[in-house]
């Protein structure tokens, strides 16, 4: 690691060598602000040290300027301070950390987020072998040290023995406890800094919220993917710089309740912003996208309760949690607030600990949302929908299978693997998602899943759907509506593309295919899924070529152009394939039939 230090000071250099050079950092000093900005500029430090008082500076000046650089958005900025009172006056600035003058060499590795060993320590606590047993190895192979204990006693000792740089506990032990764990390790002042995740198969909402009200930074339900609890493991242990958690904005029109608040985050690694009333707020929202909003509900200008509104109503603002403080308690104000959107709240006056608990809380209630709505890009319906059944029902280890009638939907680019090879890799895929961007909604529209994509081509599923037309007339529809889309997105493009499209209908296995504890995927197999690809390939380029079985189900709806003897790979016998040149207006059934004796 590099850190720069802007210091004119003799002897503080000294100090901060002494810990750092050891480990294989360099310190690296500038002594005027010139001098200061040439070193950012051709050193890229990783960190940077600056002292509230600076030789022909302002540290507030240059902590903007830090920010606000293109070159310096990695950076971590920590703050040496003299002493609580200099803290306590700049508790307001953007910073990653402070480090208060007189330092131990152990408060400097902690404030630049270095660590003494060569490897990350984990303390594994939990009572089942059989979890020691799975949990250790992942961590181990992820390049972690990992103690273990089997009981919260036992935790407890190791973690004062050890000192960890991250705990993880399940609840349910003999001895102690991880709730009572976690409180014990957060009240001690040489371990309150250990971040603590829990790890139970309690996951009912008071479990978590005990959780987070006994202190811990972080709550997974079992069992547990490695996935998750690697990128758990590793925002915790904060390995990449810089070395700072969360932004969150807190907004009071009390200067004293806006430090109250602020200091107890900022000691919890945040980093903070404040704001004086609702509409200053808001445009804070609106230009540093805060993680987390903290407000007061008594405020001029705009209430809490308007500024609260307003984050909702802005579209780029509206899932910025927001956590009411409030002296109004009664039933009403309490549904009023979760009415305009707030996401949680605190009654005045409250605990420090308490704000700290409903903090994580939220935060990580957060963190779970924004992880639901990414992976939703990134996996289809079916396996969205397959997936969160069995979060509810727990059953994560059985395998499903169940045959239904889907018609199935190919599309392929003719030619674009040769057309790739004059393009660079960024061309291909801003190309492909382009083209994506217009086919995709296409299929959604008509109830389609786009089960997957397979380089340049699309597979999507067409289930039955009560009140809807058929798999096989909404795939149709979606496949001629893809092609039409074709001269359009064509316009004006140096590189034209072309589209073959195959339909078919028929019975498939639709289940669970893949490993069980690696990954698993949600698709669909069998020989109409195999068609469907053939017909695809033997489609006229621009055309749309379905089955037999899709052209019986479809009737008069249709006019085709038939292709009789087709020779299918895999497929003893010649088939017939229908290219379809026309579609009549969609063909919605009544949601119920009823006959003359039940009328």
């Amino acid at each position: 690691m590099k850190v720069l230090l802007f210091t004119d000071d003799p002897v503080l250099p000294e100090f901060l060598r002494r810990p750092l050079e050891p480990l294989g950092h360099r310190l690296m000093q500038a002594s005027s602000a010139s001098a200061f900005h040439t070193a950012l500029e051709s050193s890229a430090p990783d960190a940077v040290l600056l002292p509230r008082r600076l030789p022909d500076s302002d540290a507030a000046a240059e902590i903007r300027f830090l920010r606000e650089h293109p070159a310096c958005g990695e950076v971590s900025i920590i703050l040496i301070c003299l002493g609580i009172d200099d803290k306590t006056s700049t508790s307001g600035l953007a910073v990653d950390g402070r480090l208060s003058v007189p330092f131990s060499d152990a408060d400097v590795l902690t404030a630049l987020n270095v660590s003494e060993r060569a490897k990350k320590l984990i303390l594994l606590v939990d009572d089942s072998q059989l979890i020691h047993s799975h949990t250790a190895p992942i961590l181990r192979d992820a390049g972690y040290e990992v103690v273990s204990a089997y009981d919260g006693a036992e935790g407890l000792r190791l973690t004062r023995e050890r000192k960890p740089d991250l705990l993880i506990s399940d609840v349910e032990m003999p001895k102690m406890d991880g709730y009572e764990l976690c409180r014990l390790i957060k009240e001690d002042p040489g371990t309150a800094h250990l971040p603590v995740l829990i790890s139970s198969t309690l996951g009912e909402s008071q479990d978590l919220e005990r959780g987070f009200d006994a202190g811990a930074d972080d709550y997974m339900v079992k069992p547990v993917i490695a996935v998750e609890l690697l990128t758990r493991t590793k925002q915790l242990l904060a390995e990449s710089m810089p070395a700072t958690r969360e932004h969150i904005l807190v907004v009071d029109d009390s200067p004293a309740q806006r430090h109250y608040v602020a200091d107890c985050l900022s000691r919890q690694g945040f980093r903070i912003s404040t704001a004086e009333n609702g509409r200053v707020a808001m445009e804070m929202v609106l230009a540093e996208a805060p993680h987390l909003v903290v407000s007061d509900y008594e405020m001029p200008e705009m209430t809490g309760f308007e500024l609260v509104h307003s984050i909702r109503a802005n579209a780029q603002t509206r899932n910025t949690p927001v956590i009411m403080l409030t002296a109004r308690d009664s039933k009403r104000d309490m549904a009023q607030m979760r009415a305009a959107g707030a996401s949680a709240y605190l009654v005045k006056p409250f605990a420090q600990d308490k704000c700290i608990a409903t903090v994580e809380r939220t935060l990580a209630e957060r963190r779970l949302l924004d992880y639901k709505i990414a992976s939703s890009v990134y996996i289809s319906q079916g396996a969205q929908a397959a997936a969160e059944e069995r979060a509810l029902s727990g059953e994560m280890s059985s395998i499903r299978a169940q045959e239904e009638e889907l018609a199935i939907l190919f599309s392929d680019l003719a030619g674009f693997t040769s057309m790739s090879l004059h393009m660079t890799p960024r061309e291909v895929i801003e190309l492909l998602n382009d083209y994506f961007d217009v086919m995709c909604p296409l299929i959604v529209e008509l109830d389609g899943d786009i089960d997957k994509f397979i380089g340049d081509a699309i597979m999507a599923v067409f289930p039955e759907i009560p009140g809807k037309a058929s798999p096989a007339e909404r795939a149709t529809r979606a496949a001629m509506a893809m092609q039409a889309c074709m001269p359009a997105f064509n316009a004006n493009r140096p590189v034209k593309l072309a589209m073959r499209i195959g339909v078919n209908t028929g019975p498939v296995v639709r289940g669970d295919l893949g490993s069980a504890v690696v990954r698993r995927d949600y698709t669909v197999i069998g020989d109409t899924v195999n068609r469907a690809n053939r017909y695809e390939m033997n489609s006229p380029i621009g055309g749309v070529l379905i089955s037999q079985s899709t052209r019986d189900i479809l009737g008069p709806l249709i006019e085709v152009i038939p292709h009789p003897g087709l020779t299918l790979k895999g497929v003893d016998s010649p088939v017939v394939g229908y290219e379809v040149s026309s579609i009549g207006p969609p063909t919605n059934p009544p949601l119920a039939q009823t006959t003359e004796q039940e009328v």
